[in-house]
């Protein structure tokens, strides 16, 4: 990587008592072109990425279908995670509440905003341009920072000593007119086809984080992107494996991995993926065994039940939507809402629900905390420390 040397005016911010004198020229980022670069792949590299491709492959053997209807809290889990390597917490149960109409605060704004993100980069995988990560930088901040969402920052940014600007900052990216075409040639990059697609995707992210091309959402948004590559190249399926659950315990360990990748050595975080993704794996393995028994607790308690009777297609969606209110089954089950409610109460009285007190006027809701458990057990789970085996 070379730089730059610019000129940094008081004017654009920092503090002025800091920022003036001979202190106000300062090295700013220029990242080499990495579109069609030729890349010397180390074996330790190609070993780590093939154990990950094994690892998942055997995961998605395991499981089969039974985490599918489990992918939408898998995102939350993720959104969330991440979100926390921002210092941004939201529990997922806050997540789930929030969803379905209850203001839960700005933190949760900030991680539903992460959640319609990656979901948009899942979606949009198969066609991944600027246009494209502007779009998810869109639906990441378009409810909480209209001004910033969607667009390219047009002012520098730089990484430590805040107040005294980018002439004391230990790294500063590249210089606004440069990240259109830093951008474009990303999206080459991400377009090619000559490497494992792990080793891709956090290669990718890396050097995206190095452009850092909007003023806020970037770690964000490039670990959207790494979803979105892995999942356009078939190598996680219908299950959103979090990564971020796996980084966020080791968040000093993924700082130094970006600070080698600027040094010119893609390795660290190449072996930073590697490991969080096998502790993401360990611990959804653990959420299948969870989900496993949850529904073998759940056929019991309702197998006095007509084959027919509404609580068998309620608790069909509880992985998908744990907290239900008349409101939401409605336009999915073909009932009235008394018949709806009177489900509900009778998968209260098996002890699969349990109703929850809201702070605005509305139907009685239910909350499964057979999942709201197992939900919270995969949170403390993934502060673990790393490993592969």
């Amino acid at each position: 990587m070379t730089f730059e040397r610019l000129t940094w005016l008081i004017e654009q911010g920092g503090d002025a008592r800091r920022s003036t004198g001979g202190g106000r020229r300062y090295d700013s980022a220029v990242v080499p072109e990495i579109g069609d670069a030729e890349m010397m792949l180390p074996s330790e590299c190609a070993l780590v990425s093939e154990d990950v491709r094994t690892a998942i492959a055997a995961f998605d053997l395991r499981v089969g279908d039974t985490l599918a209807p489990l992918e939408s809290l898998l995102v939350r889990i993720e959104s969330s995670a991440s979100s926390r390597i921002e210092n941004v917490a939201a529990p997922v149960p806050d997540l789930l509440i929030a969803e379905i109409g209850d203001d839960q605060g700005r933190s949760v704004a900030d991680v539903m905003g992460n959640v319609d993100a990656t979901t948009t980069a899942i979606v949009l995988a198969d066609d991944i341009s600027p246009e494209t990560i502007l779009d998810i930088h869109r639906a990441l901040l378009g409810s909480t920072h209209p001004v910033l969402a969607g667009r390219w920052r047009n002012e520098a940014v730089w990484i430590g000593s805040y107040s005294g600007g980018p002439p004391e900052a230990e790294f500063v990216p590249p210089s606004v007119e440069r990240i259109p075409a830093a951008i474009e040639d990303l999206c080459d990059f991400m377009a090619r086809t000559d490497m494992p697609v792990f080793i891709q995707a956090m290669v990718m992210h890396a050097h995206f984080e190095t452009i850092h091309p909007f003023a806020d959402g970037n770690g964000r948004v490039g670990r959207a992107l790494v979803h979105a590559l892995l999942r356009r190249e078939g190598l996680t399926k219908a299950a959103t494996l979090p990564i971020s659950a796996g980084i966020v315990s080791q968040k000093h360990r993924y700082i130094e991995a970006l600070t080698e990748y600027r040094m010119g050595d893609f390795v660290p975080i190449v072996e930073l993926g590697a490991d969080a993704m096998f502790a993401a794996l360990r611990n959804a393995s653990h959420l299948f065994d969870d989900v496993v028994q949850m529904r073998s607790r759940w056929r019991e308690r309702t197998e006095s039940f007509r084959s027919d009777a509404l609580v068998h297609p309620i608790i069909d969606g509880l992985l998908s939507h744990p907290v239900v209110d008349t409101e939401v089954l409605e336009p999915i089950l073909d009932a009235s809402p008394a018949s709806i409610r009177r489900a509900l109460n009778d998968l209260v009285d098996g002890g699969v629900l349990e109703p929850i007190a809201r702070e605005t006027p509305g139907s009685q809701r239910f909350v499964c905390h057979d999942i709201v458990y197992a939900l919270n057990a995969f949170t403390t789970r993934s502060i673990n420390p790393f490993g592969r085996h």
